[in-house]
């Protein structure tokens, strides 16, 4: 299998030293290269530059698509994930079979600890959500049946806010009511992209999250006592959001398991491997 992975960064490395491992030929495309594994071939380009486009290969199977904005506001998502999708798609030069669309499970607009999946109806209220929705459906009328992979929070090496959060002095944190968190560890997000680009007649939206949606304080509290630090102080605001528990029935379904099911064994994980190092 020919892949390029637009957008080659943090997940996308993994997944390419995954499907390197497989045999499969990978193109890893980002405007700085340095920074992409052994055994890929790198395409320098700017996604928000079509002349940089004009070397694509000629013959892929499968684009997986992951852009990092430039910035966190809304013009930058735009910019990446709307003009960058467009530029992309119309330098191809051939339809690959499958493409896939990383998407965020931000377009849900649940705010009251209730259960999503993937028949739940979007409904973004972050400017963030907002875009990655407008890019779905953006791919939905340019493409003939692209695979749209909603990602909840990613976390893992390099990807550790939280544990240093955990840590500080003096810290508060929502306890009452329980505002639900969602995850999944790096190399699961980029387990489960791998297994929806080999399986066969996948459907066009999956949800990629871990088995356990855990209330923010209680992830936090566990991070700081794993640290040997003092509980946050808990707060009560009756008017806070209850956030939203994501469901990843239906990859599981599909033949998907975890290495990482729950935030305690992914990041167990990532604190033994700060310590080793």
């Amino acid at each position: 299998m020919r892949v390029l992975i637009a957008g080659c960064g943090d997940v996308g490395n993994v997944l390419a030293v995954s499907l390197l491992q497989d045999g499969h030929l990978v193109y890893g495309l980002k405007r700085d290269i340095s920074t992409l594994p052994d055994g890929v071939q790198a395409i320098a380009a700017d996604l928000l530059n079509p002349m940089t486009l004009t070397d694509l290969p000629s013959e892929i199977d499968s684009l997986v698509f992951m852009p990092t904005p430039a910035r966190r506001d809304q013009a930058a998502y735009e910019d990446i994930f709307i003009k960058g999708l467009k530029n992309l798609w119309s330098a191809l030069k051939k339809t690959p079979v499958r493409t896939l669309l990383v998407s965020s499970t931000a377009v849900f607009g649940e705010a009251n600890g209730g259960w999503v999946n993937e028949e739940t109806s979007p409904g973004p209220t972050g400017f963030n959500g907002r875009v990655l929705l407008k890019m779905e459906q953006l791919a939905s009328r340019i493409m003939k049946s692209p695979v749209v992979v909603r990602i909840s929070g990613i976390y893992g090496p390099g990807r550790e806010r939280l544990i240093r959060l955990a840590a500080s002095e003096g810290l508060e944190i929502q306890q009452s009511p329980p505002c639900y968190t969602n995850r999944i560890h790096r190399d699961d997000a980029a387990a489960a992209l791998k297994h929806l680009l080999e399986l066969d007649e996948p459907d066009a939206l999956y949800i990629a999250t871990d088995d356990l949606p855990a209330p923010r304080y209680e992830v936090v509290e566990w991070l700081a006592n794993m640290q040997g630090c003092a509980s946050p102080k808990g707060l009560v605001d009756e008017n806070a959001s209850y956030g939203k528990r994501v469901s990843n029935q239906k990859l599981r379904d599909s033949g998907f398991s975890l290495s990482y099911p729950d935030y305690r064994a992914g990041y167990a994980s990532v604190m033994k491997q700060r310590s080793e190092t």
